[in-house]
């Protein structure tokens, strides 16, 4: 065989595999658009099923007649943003002290919070619902959100971004009477803009998908966020795959866009200083 051909022959079998890998990546994520659109007794026919023929909205129609799903995305909406917001915030803040500010005990501290990232999350499970219980704020949408509004990760994250940051920008900052807000806001944020993406990205996507935390502190239906709607549709609508692939669909589309949105940022942004 010659060079040539070979070469073709090998590009044809990546090429093949690459193929094979997104159809079996992506068929899930078809099935539950099309079957959200789809009527059950169509879904039940088998591979038939799956050709997007019999489209409707019924199935949306009867998954917000089961459960409040409209009123729970809102929630879910609400406790994503805000978590998303302080917890990014929180960490812009503590990384910048850790980093510029020079202070003793930094190390120390920052010590401490690697430390609090071995610790898995059931373990402060208990102390956190019994803290949030003595504080009456069970069953109420800021309790979903609270514990989180913090996080280790993201705090190393900036914290690993900033240490990469050129110490000859920050001297020129210093020199032209630049304040630390201002210099936050006009250099350090811009110039790791992806890690800012990459890690507002991870935050909102882990508070979007919240379940045992939700389940647990809330009561009501109303202050329930659409993952725990979408549990409880399943248990009550098992049997109407069309109408479980409608609240499937719409937890999985915002967490989609998103993704898609932001990709070119993910992968830089998680890499940003990490040779620091």
């Amino acid at each position: 065989m010659r060079p040539s051909t070979a070469r073709r022959v090998r590009s044809g079998l990546v090429y093949a595999w690459l193929v094979v890998a997104v159809v079996v990546v992506c068929f899930p994520l078809y099935y539950i658009f099309e079957g959200a659109l789809t009527p059950t007794q169509y879904l039940n026919e088998g591979l038939p099923g799956l050709v997007p023929i019999h489209l409707g909205f019924d199935n949306f129609v009867r998954a917000a007649q089961v459960v409040p799903l409209g009123h729970q995305f809102v929630n879910s909406v609400v406790v994503t943003f805000a978590q998303t917001v302080l917890q990014v915030a929180i960490g812009i803040i503590t990384a910048y002290a850790l980093v510029f500010c020079r202070l003793r005990g930094t190390r120390a501290i920052f010590l401490v919070l690697l430390a609090s990232m071995m610790i898995p999350g059931e373990t402060t499970l208990i102390a956190n619902y019994l803290t949030v219980s003595s504080w009456h704020l069970i069953d109420t949408l800021l309790v979903v959100f609270l514990p989180f509004v913090a996080s280790a990760l993201t705090i190393f994250l900036f914290r690993q971004a900033f240490l990469s940051f050129p110490a000859e920008l920050r001297e020129a900052a210093v020199l032209d009477g630049a304040g630390h807000v201002r210099f936050v806001r006009s250099m350090l944020l811009p110039l790791t803009r992806p890690t800012l993406v990459s890690v507002t990205l991870v935050s909102a996507t882990a508070a979007w998908n919240g379940y045992f935390w939700p389940l647990l502190v809330t009561n009501s239906p109303e202050n329930r966020t659409v993952q725990v709607g979408i549990a409880q549709l399943a248990a009550s609508e098992g049997a109407d795959v069309g109408v479980v692939l409608a609240g499937a669909a719409m937890v999985t589309l915002p967490v989609l866009l998103l993704v898609l949105f932001a990709q070119k940022f993910l992968a830089g942004g998680l890499t940003t200083g990490a040779l620091k």
